[in-house]
């Protein structure tokens, strides 16, 4: 058996970082209480208190040297006797020379009648949690507040220009293009891109001048304290030339209190709408919104809502553009091409409804169905008619961009056992935009499956010889704003149009001028090489049963202008 040791609680107690010290209610009048014995104080309330040249016996000795705005024994006694419950209900302080905050914290002990007096500290635990919440609401990488802290903060400054009767502006500033470089180059260099736009943020704060960081790719910057929108507009354009020096892409949307808005929600709203307004038209750019924006936005909602119960019902439909050898004048083709109707709004363009598809990634079940449909007429017609024409297919370069295009692809021609290389994967010059080594490998495995590989728009983006030598490709389509002006006096069209097909015959592919729509077009194209019109001079988009008589023999079924 184990001889137990003597434990000094004293010690114990002494140590603890907490001042406190143990009362015994042992003075009476008139068999009333009306003091407590001190039994033990430990060296922190010595501390505390600064009261080391004095030794203290009961409760009232010690509470007379406080600095306290209450009674001290009647506090005590509320934890003892219930007639004085209304008295304990609130809290007591102690503010100590050195202007720390203490609560009066009370345990009592019924067994032994002793009560456990405690100071606890409010300062340090308020400086404890002001530091852990700054900490969550600061972004490590940049050291800006965060977005839950802009959305603390934000209010309370609508609300002081509201008082001081002061223009407040919001900025939200996005930066161009960094999911590609976090893509193509990794993490690194895109925390990089975002340090780099953090500094030159970090240049224009001051007291009137607030900056978050509002998300991943985005900052938020807001200008308190404004006279007139006039400074609002300096400061926007200095802050744009800042980034241009340093050759930092970036998009912002400004909206301004209270002349956009005097609500909260809608000045942030409104200024979403401006960088998205600024994405949407060349990114690298300004904007401070506009009403039109909002009634923009709204018809965006409504096209994109209206857009995604048009995919779940199917209300689409596949129409079909003839193209034909320039010489020969023998069907080459057709170009499958969406149309959607809706009851309410009638025909939508698909120069209208594509992008907002691919916006919001609708595109892809969109892609799918075209991409189907598009298969299923080669294969009818081959079967009926044994048409062996191309059958040519827009594909998004966020069609392009998904792992799991190329195992669909290789899917659908397995189900409907068509010949591959009747089937045409036509691509815009937006896939170049991403990385062209993973662009370029995607398409060398298209074309492994036996599939054509043509590049539409040629000339209206970011094609070069080049890319053109890197990409693997079977034809090029020479876009319809070279073909507009071919017949002008001046020639500069018809030079620019003689050289791209020169150029693209001698790199062996085929070319196929798009948007033909004049015999004068038509002959200069026949002079200049050009392999394959489409246009409405030869075949206007058709839907299936007119294009079915026509490889059927009916000639009249051909729409023509």
């Amino acid at each position: 058996m184990r001889k137990s040791k003597k434990i000094n609680y004293e010690s114990i107690v002494n140590n603890i970082n907490l001042p406190l010290m143990v009362l015994q209610p042992k003075v009476y009048k008139d068999k009333r209480l009306v003091d407590f014995d001190i039994i033990y104080y430990n060296e922190k309330i010595v501390s505390v208190t600064e009261l080391s040249n004095k030794s203290f016996s009961t409760l009232s000795e010690f509470s007379s040297d406080l600095n306290s705005d209450f009674n001290w024994i009647e506090f005590v006694q509320s934890h003892i006797y219930k007639d004085l419950q209304d008295f304990s209900s609130d809290e007591k302080f102690y503010r100590s020379p050195s202007q720390s905050l203490y609560k009066i914290d009370i345990c009592h002990s019924v067994i032994d009648n002793l009560i456990v007096v405690t100071f606890i500290n409010l300062t340090t635990e308020t400086e404890h949690f002001q530091k852990l919440k700054l900490s969550l609401i600061t972004d490590k990488l940049t050291g800006f507040i965060n977005r839950t802290g802009f959305n603390d903060t934000f209010p309370a400054m609508l609300e002081n220009a509201q008082k001081t009767g002061t223009m407040l502006a919001l900025m939200i500033i996005d930066i161009d293009n960094l999911k590609n470089v976090n893509d193509s180059m990794g993490a690194k260099e895109g925390d990089t891109l975002i340090m780099n736009v953090a500094n030159v943020l970090r240049q224009f704060q001051r007291g009137y001048i607030r900056v978050f960081r509002y998300g991943d790719d985005e900052f938020a910057v807001v200008l308190t304290n404004i006279a007139s929108p006039s400074s609002v507009y300096t400061f926007s354009d200095t802050l744009y030339e800042a980034f241009q020096i340093k050759q930092i892409g970036v998009s912002a949307g400004i909206s301004i209190y209270p002349e956009n808005s005097s609500d909260e929600g809608e000045i942030i709203k409104f200024a979403d709408m401006a960088v998205h307004y600024a994405k949407k038209h060349g990114k690298n750019s300004f904007e401070f919104f506009e009403p039109d924006m909002q009634r923009v936005f709204i018809q965006q909602l409504t096209l994109q809502s209206k857009l995604t119960n048009a995919i779940l019902e199917n209300n689409f439909k596949q129409y079909y553009q003839p193209q034909f050898d320039i010489r020969t004048g023998k069907l080459r083709g057709f170009e499958a091409l969406i149309r959607w109707h809706d009851e309410e709004l009638g025909d939508i363009a698909p120069s209208v409804f594509i992008p907002i598809a691919e916006e919001t990634g609708l595109i892809i079940p969109l892609g799918r169905w075209v991409l189907n449909t598009a298969v299923l007429a080669l294969k009818n017609w081959h079967e009926k008619y044994n048409f062996r024409g191309i059958m040519s297919v827009n594909v998004s370069p966020i069609q392009l961009k998904m792992d799991s295009f190329i195992p669909e692809l290789e899917a659908l021609l397995d189900l409907h056992k068509i010949d591959p290389s009747l089937l045409e994967v036509e691509i815009t010059e937006g896939v170049m935009i991403n990385d062209v080594n993973k662009t370029v490998d995607k398409l060398n495995r298209i074309r492994e499956l036996g599939i054509r590989v043509s590049l539409d728009d040629f000339g209206t983006g970011y094609s070069s010889l080049s890319y053109l030598q890197m990409l693997p490709l079977n034809t090029l389509k020479i876009d319809k704003a070279f073909i507009n002006d071919i017949t002008a006096k001046d020639g500069i069209q018809a030079n620019i149009t003689s050289s791209i097909i020169t150029m693209v015959e001698n790199m062996g592919l085929e070319t196929i001028a798009e948007g033909v729509e004049h015999p004068e077009q038509l002959e200069l194209l026949n002079k200049f090489n050009c392999n394959i019109v489409q246009g409405f001079l030869r075949g206007k988009p058709m839907p299936f049963h007119l294009c079915d008589s026509y490889l059927q023999g009916d000639k009249e079924a051909l729409l023509k202008l």
